[in-house]
């Protein structure tokens, strides 16, 4: 790889790890305003699907911040998730791109993907029953759904977890042809 090359990788290396920050404190804070402001948030087309409720402003306060919590939990998922991305575009950025930490930052981010799907696919029931709570006996929900976006972001998660696995297999093999020279 060239020297022009070089640098078109870790500029581009950087701008990914500016938007991966970006994503960190962005995406919680969506999630955050779609549960406390649901109807005027609505502009941004930010749904939760499988819910079993409508998420509107109808639902009292209490009822929604419950939800809150449940959802937060695959959002901290999707957090470490975009954390690593940052962390392994920096080392991208500094030419760092078969070592042991980059390595680990790419497993990290396909085993965060991985387990934001399954914590989000979990946490339906309780968001939707706590959603559904105030409808009072026999008008409650519990819901469960799983979605083109769940089969993608798991396929994801396969091949970045494929693509960390071979490029820790071609450090090793790198590293032992190192040794005979």
């Amino acid at each position: 790889m060239g020297q022009a090359q070089r640098e078109s990788v870790a500029r581009l290396s950087r701008v990914m790890a500016t938007l991966s920050a970006a994503g960190f404190v962005i995406f919680p804070a969506v999630v955050t305003y779609t549960f406390l402001e649901p109807d005027s948030s609505q502009w941004m087309m930010f749904h939760y699907g499988h819910l079993g409720a409508e998420l509107t402003s109808s639902i009292p306060l209490e009822f929604r911040l419950l939800a809150l919590v449940c959802a937060l939990a695959p959002t901290a998922f999707t957090m470490w998730a975009l954390w690593s991305l940052r962390r392994l575009f920096l080392l991208y950025a500094r030419g760092s791109v078969f070592s042991a930490e980059a390595l680990t930052a790419l497993n990290s981010v396909a085993v965060a993907l991985f387990a934001s799907v399954v914590v989000a696919f979990a946490m339906q029931a309780p968001i939707s029953l706590t959603l559904t709570w105030p409808r009072g006996w026999h008008h409650r929900e519990i819901s469960l759904g799983f979605g083109s976006n769940d089969v993608f972001t798991l396929f994801m998660a396969g091949v970045v977890l494929v693509i960390a696995r071979v490029m820790a297999e071609a450090q090793r093999m790198a590293d032992e042809n190192a040794k005979f020279v």
